[in-house]
């Protein structure tokens, strides 16, 4: 029995020590990167935030420092990939909103001089009323806020059917009544809107051109003609359709910047958010 006892507590004291020593070799290369981003060494921040991602997964801080390094290391088109994946893990996030404004300025302003002079559009169009509705509930906040509030009217739930059950007074009775069925409605609404918020951050129809440069084209073939005018690397479409290469690997997306451009993009020229 004694040795049993030794054994369990070795095996504890050997996994807190693993967990110890993972969780410094984590902080560790943290330091490393901010201090190469500090020293202006962004290739190398980049590099170590990626590494640092691949070890322990994706957070939005992390995130949002590794597109700051790809940003300042010149590579537009995986800044915007990476603060697009950090908006969906944190959509409030001021600073990661911000950076994204800012960064989607800086390409549509490229896109545009691509016209010279000509008419087009190079933004995406303005959703309708049931579009701005799922941005919001979908896109703006996130699945694990609606899940809360579903938790929260919950409880409601249960405090007002208790005092419905347990309140001689008709007038608190009525008012437990009518109570619990209103949470119980706002209830099901944020889980509605939680499943929503699960959905679209699970969604793989959104991608961005990591390519320096490239053409939408009419069909999903090089020598097919061109669509509309070259767009720059950081340019967000939606995917609509995809075409399977031989071996069963996507080959060609066809995406969606605006409904003036719709065409097909080699699989190579876009990573998927």
């Amino acid at each position: 029995m004694k040795l049993y006892k030794i054994l369990i507590f070795t095996l504890l004291f050997l996994s807190a020590g693993a967990s110890y020593a993972a969780e410094n070799s984590e902080d560790a290369l943290i330091q490393q990167a901010d201090s190469a981003y500090s020293r202006g060494e962004y290739t190398k921040s980049e590099k170590l935030y990626n590494e640092i991602i691949e070890k322990n997964g994706e957070t939005a801080t992390l995130l949002y420092n590794l597109a700051n390094s790809c940003y300042k290391a010149g590579n537009e088109g995986y800044a915007r990939l990476y603060l697009e994946r950090a908006k969906r893990l944190d959509p409030s996030n001021e600073k990661i909103n911000n950076n994204l404004d800012y960064l989607s300025t800086r390409i549509n302003d490229a896109n545009k001089a691509e016209l010279k002079g000509k008419k087009g559009s190079v933004t995406p169009d303005e959703p309708g009323f049931f579009g701005k509705v799922k941005q919001s509930v979908a896109v703006d906040t996130s699945s694990n806020a609606w899940a809360e509030m579903a938790a929260t009217a919950f409880i409601l739930i249960i405090l007002a059917l208790a005092i419905y059950f347990f309140n001689e007074n008709v007038r608190f009775k009525k008012i437990g009544f009518f109570s619990a069925i209103i949470f119980a409605f706002f209830s099901a609404i944020f889980i509605i809107f939680a499943e929503m918020g699960a959905s679209q951050f699970e969604s793989k129809d959104e991608a961005i051109m990591t390519s320096f440069k490239s053409t939408l084209k009419s069909e999903p073939a090089p020598n097919s003609k061109d669509v509309g005018f070259p767009l720059h690397r950081g340019t967000k479409f939606d995917i609509l359709d995809t075409q399977l290469e031989p071996d069963g690997e996507i080959g060609w997306y066809k995406v969606k910047l605006n409904n003036a451009n719709i065409g097909w993009l080699p699989a190579a020229d876009l990573t998927v958010i």
